[in-house]
């Protein structure tokens, strides 16, 4: 009886490691998508994930076979319908995904970028700032200031001395504008000079106000000429984006932050694209990921265009396994393994040097 109870759990034990092994030897269905660098649909596919995932199957001693896919979503209905272990490619890790799916660890934390044409200031564009509104404001505001100082000094004081400020109203109310241009700038001709206790008082009053007025003036000119002379024309932030067409990836958060700040999003299929419009000048600048940019942007044309990275909308690639795949947990323990070694990195920049 207890010879037979443990030739039963021999057999067990041994049909446990036989259908594990069995399982383990059997070639697992990968499924990809994407866009290059990440994955380039060739006879064999090639690019940053091919390479990448080639390293993990070999760590965990595992064959696979391919099967491509034309978008993200197409690859997780089949992963959810069972026809694939596993969809690789550089899919952006959200909570919405995730609601049917399981993803890996990142293996890649990337953002989006601005490529755009380099645009020289021109000298209207270091001018342009003097005729703004508000500096047109702040002059036309000190204008009146010295006309109305001008006028009371004249009523104080110029009426009394017809012979020094003129005995016709205009001029010698501008008599008294010269008077408070020269006082406000401490230039003092001594021309003309307060004689009466009223327009001493008024001089003395217009001495202090204009010292403080002056320095705030001479502060908001050194400003404007600061502002001007740092001024970019090449878009390089978002700020930057209002009324400009922008070709985006058609991902309804990033058209909506375009839309956001007052541009106007382009959507494009692939990062192919959305160079083709930018450099046939149908778009202004160019809001994709980092790594397609850096790659797509061709050594040729780089004094031409600038890549901006501003650290937007940061967001993290995985890949996507069934809910109650046990396959995840080993890529995952692979995934950590490569990124502490920064192979990785490597597979990346070896990809985009290859441009």
């Amino acid at each position: 009886m207890i010879k037979n109870a443990i030739y039963l759990l021999f057999f067990a034990i041994s049909f446990s490691v036989l259908g594990q092994t069995a399982q383990d030897s059997t070639s697992l269905r990968v499924g990809i998508a994407g866009s290059a660098p990440f994955y380039i649909n060739n006879e064999k596919p090639e690019g940053i994930v091919p390479d990448l995932w080639r390293e993990i199957a070999f760590n965990i001693d595992r064959q696979y076979t391919y099967k491509n896919y034309a978008s993200v979503e197409e690859g997780m209905q089949a992963t959810t319908d069972g026809e694939i272990d596993v969809l690789i490619g550089p899919i952006t890790i959200n909570s919405l995904r995730a609601e049917t799916v399981s993803f890996s660890h990142p293996f890649y934390d990337t953002e989006l970028g601005i490529l755009a044409p380099v645009l020289e200031l021109t000298f209207w564009d270091h001018l342009k700032p003097f005729f703004s509104t508000t500096f047109l404001y702040a002059v036309g505001f000190l204008l009146i200031v010295l006309t109305i100082v001008g006028t009371l000094f004249w009523l104080l004081e110029g009426r009394k001395f017809p012979e020094e400020y003129n005995k016709h109203p205009i001029k010698g109310i501008g008599s008294g504008i010269w008077l408070a241009i020269v006082t406000m700038t401490t230039v003092g001709y001594g021309d003309y000079a307060p004689k009466t206790i009223p327009g001493r008082f008024l001089m003395g009053a217009w001495m202090v106000i204009s010292l403080i007025m002056a320095t705030s003036f001479v502060a908001g000119i050194a400003t404007t000429l600061t502002v001007s002379s740092q001024q970019e024309k090449t878009i390089k932030s978002l700020g930057q984006l209002e009324g400009k067409r922008i070709a985006t990836p058609s991902y309804d958060k990033v058209l909506n932050q375009v839309r956001n700040v007052g541009g106007t999003p382009v959507p494009v299929k692939n990062v192919k694209e959305a160079y083709d419009l930018l450099l046939n000048e149908e778009v202004d600048a160019v809001l994709y990921d980092v790594v397609p940019l850096e790659y797509v942007f061709s050594n040729k044309e780089k004094e031409n265009f600038e890549l901006s990275k501003k650290n937007i909308q940061p967001q993290h690639y995985g890949f996507i396994f069934p809910l109650d795949s046990p396959l995840r947990r080993k890529v995952d323990l692979q995934i950590i393994q490569l990124r502490e070694d920064n192979e990785i990195e490597d597979i990346v920049t070896q990809w985009i040097n290859t441009k």
